[in-house]
Parts: C-alpha cells; structure tokens; sequence
C-alpha cells in the first residue's frame, strides 16, 4: 500500500492495521499518512466551510458543512444506478435541500412532519437503493441539518438557495469524475420500479422516515428545542441490519452520557477564547475515531458547541442529553412496534390469499 492509499483508508480499518502490523518503518508510515490525512482533511474543511460563509453569510456556512460531507461521501460511494443519472439526482437532493427544511419550518407540527416525511422519503428512495452503502448517514443528516438551522430572514434564505446550488454542483460533480467510468445495471427508471412495500429495502426506507418524522414530532408537540438531534438519534439507530439496530441501541444512550460529560469538563477548564474551537476538536477527533462509540462522543461536540450560544451551557447539555436519550428510546420501541405491526399485516394477507384461493 503507497503512502497516498493509505491516506484514503478509513479509521475503522486504519486502526487495527496499524495495530496488527510489525514492520516498524511500515507502522510508522501508515501512523503519518493516518495523522496527515485528518490534517489535511480538516485544514480542507475549515477552508470550505469559512469560504462559504464569507460568500453567503455566516448564517449559511451550515451549507459548506453539508457539501463537505457530500463530497468526502460521494468521491467513493455511489447511489446505485447510471452515473451521469445519479449526478443529476445528487444534485436534486441539494434541490430538496433548499425547500424541504424552509418549507417545514413554516407551518405547524402535524403539517411539518408531514413534509419532512414526503421529502425525507424522497431521498430515501433516490439515493437507498443499496442500503448496504449506508447513504442516508449523510444525505438525511444533511436534511436535518438543515432543518435544525432554520432562517426566517429572505436574503439569508436567497443566500442559502444560492449556495446549495453551488454544493450540489460541486458535490455532483466530484462524484461524477471519480465514478465516470463505472458501469452500473440500473437506471434511474429500475430504481423507481423498486419501490414495493413487500420488498425489505422499501419497508426499511419508510420504518426510517416514519420514525424520524414521527419522534421530532413528539418532540415539537412536547416543545423540545433542537428537535433535529431527536431525529438524528432515530437516523442513527434504525438500521436494515437488526445486529446493528441492538448495538447502537445499546451504545448510544450511554455514550452521549459520556460525550456530554466530556464536553462538560474540557468547556469548564479552557480559556473562552478557545472554547468556541471545541466544535473543531470533536471533528478532528471523529476523523480519528474507528469505533461508533467514540464517533458518538466526539459527534456530540459540534451539536453543543453550536447549541451553547443559544441555550447556554446548562441548556445546551440538558438538551442533547434529554433529545439524545428520548430519540434513543422511541427508536427501539418503535422498531419493535413497527415489525410486529409488518409481520401481523403480511400473515393476515397470507390468510386472505388462502382462503381466496381456496373459494376458488
């Protein structure tokens, strides 16, 4: 493995071969190109991230954190059918990106998560396909965002339709010339046609939406602030994989604990002046986390360091610890819910096709 394609390997395998491996002069170049990367990754997207805020406002640099997450995504993964498709779909995702979130915060709780559910099913279905690539990890999050930094202010707003054109451009394009020479079967038409409520991808995809709406609901209609990471928290845990929906159920809680007591200790020991950089730590910390707990932890930085003007410190914490908990919980309780309800549907069509052929 060269230095560069070590530098494209991510923590999760980076870790444990540097662990395994004995040769110390290999050890010690997989050490630096693993340290370079998150260096040069971050230096990259500090550099995106402030660029758009000096061009579309501060209120909108929220927009080159969502393209820097589409493109550190999509110059390796891909959605699953015809490429130069799957770029202009990519680039309809950023279009939803700009109605969806200012939509939703307009009207009432029941009316708003009825259009989060329309829009976030949308995506769902357009970038899912291959559930196995783990695509609404970024996309959804992105959508939620979004949500979360909500803009009553209409040349904030112009501004933000403006850059997310420019993101979904970029990311599009990136996407397009690392996957230009991929060959895929399907068609943007195969994947439309793959929509089918006895198919597992497409029960997921609505458990997921459904869940995701129905929990910031609660939230809204209990006045939780930051209903987002609610949302977040159920996006995280309701997974095609049952393995995994258990492990993170289990994790998750626990971990946000711990993040939120970390976030705690270091903002109280630290000058002001650096505190506001917390939100920079917890994402050099996740680039060098190879585990879901540890991603949890330092996750929980940038959500409290951006919290904590509004809410305060107290507020802050209160809130990511109660939203985290509450969306942990309905996650696993409405999964259950939600199979039992599935399987009792499938068995009783069973029945009826039974009995109807045995009329017959």
């Amino acid at each position: 493995m060269t230095f560069y394609q070590a530098m494209q390997v991510g923590a999760n395998v980076m870790k444990p071969l540097i662990k395994d491996t004995k040769d110390k002069k290999l050890r010690q170049k997989y050490i630096t190109a693993f340290i370079f990367k998150n260096i040069l990754c971050l230096i990259f997207c500090i550099l995106v991230v402030s660029s758009f805020g000096k061009l579309f406002g501060n209120e909108n640099s929220i927009v080159g954190v969502v393209t820097i997450l589409g493109v550190l995504t999509f110059r390796f993964s891909n959605i699953d059918f015809d490429v130069k498709q799957s770029a202009f779909t990519l680039f309809g995702v950023f279009c939803i990106f700009m109605v969806g979130p200012y939509t939703a915060n307009l009207v009432g709780p029941i009316s708003r998560s009825i259009i989060n559910f329309i829009f976030i099913m949308t995506i769902l279905i357009l970038t899912c396909h291959n559930e196995v690539l783990s695509n609404q990890s970024i996309l959804i999050l992105s959508y939620l965002i979004l949500y979360g930094y909500e803009t009553n202010d209409m040349n904030v707003l112009i501004n933000r339709v403006i850059a997310l054109a420019l993101g979904g451009i970029i990311v599009a394009s990136i996407f397009y010339i690392k996957q230009r020479n991929v060959k895929f079967e399907n068609k943007f038409s195969d994947i439309i046609r793959d929509v089918n409520l006895s198919n597992d991808r497409t029960k997921w995809q609505l458990k997921l939406a459904v869940g995701i709406c129905s929990s910031m609901l609660i939230g809204d209609l209990l006045h939780f602030p930051k209903t987002m990471w609610i949302g977040i928290a159920c996006m995280s845990i309701i997974q095609p994989n049952k393995e995994l929906v258990e492990f993170r159920f289990k994790n998750r809680i626990l971990f946000t604990i711990l993040g939120c007591l970390l976030y705690f200790i270091i903002y109280s020991f630290i000058p002001d002046g650096f505190k506001s950089l917390l939100g920079m730590l917890g994402g050099i910390m996740v680039g060098f986390s190879a585990t879901y707990q540890w991603q949890v932890i330092f996750n929980s930085f940038g959500g409290l360091t951006s919290a904590v003007p509004a809410l305060g410190l107290e507020g802050a914490l209160i809130t990511r610890l109660l939203n985290g908990c509450f969306g942990s919980i309905y996650s696993r309780v409405y999964d259950r819910i939600f199979d039992i309800i599935h399987e009792k549907i499938i068995s009783r069509n069973q029945i009826e096709q039974v009995t109807t052929n045995g009329e017959i």
